[in-house]
């Protein structure tokens, strides 16, 4: 009789076992399906936000790169329209403003931004640059007719004397 009482608490104890083991596995497998379905949500919605962030940046750089060939003739640019030449990079604009005169001739450097924009670290080192004088006017001359005969000549820096 004892056997028979150790013999079905066994077979009852794997048969627990048996069972814990199903319902576990069935239990991850639902987990893993939820969870899988939980993933592929958050993906299409992270997509969805990236692909709309890329419209509205591509938007506002169509703007700045549209509205910045208008920007010399506004109200308020620092050099008048007719004065300035377009280089688009590193800066949108170089400006001669009183070009005539041998005391008040000026350079300007025009960055044109819109929106949130900063100045970039290539445009920081030019401002930078200009803020501490570090501009120069460079003549670079060119001599002889043939490729053998070429030879180039840099004359000194002139550099104002502020």
């Amino acid at each position: 009789m004892v056997t028979t009482i150790l013999v079905t608490v066994t077979l009852l104890a794997v048969a627990y076992a048996v069972w814990v083991h199903i319902s576990n596995r069935d239990f991850n497998k639902s987990a893993e399906n939820k969870a899988d379905a939980l993933l592929e949500q958050w993906k299409v919605k992270e997509e969805k936000r990236i692909r709309d962030d890329a419209y509205k940046r591509s938007r506002a750089v169509g703007f700045g790169k549209t509205i910045e060939h208008f920007v010399p003739f506004m109200d308020g640019f620092p050099v008048k329209a007719k004065d300035v030449q377009f280089y688009g990079n590193p800066v949108d604009y170089i400006g001669i403003k009183n070009r005539n005169s041998k005391g008040k001739c000026e350079v300007h450097f025009i960055e044109v931004k819109s929106g949130n924009s900063n100045l970039n670290q290539h445009q920081r080192n030019i401002k930078k640059a200009v803020e501490e004088g570090r501009v120069f006017f460079n003549i670079v001359e060119v001599d002889g007719l043939t490729k053998s005969e070429k030879t180039l000549t840099v004359n000194k820096e002139e550099k104002n004397a502020d």
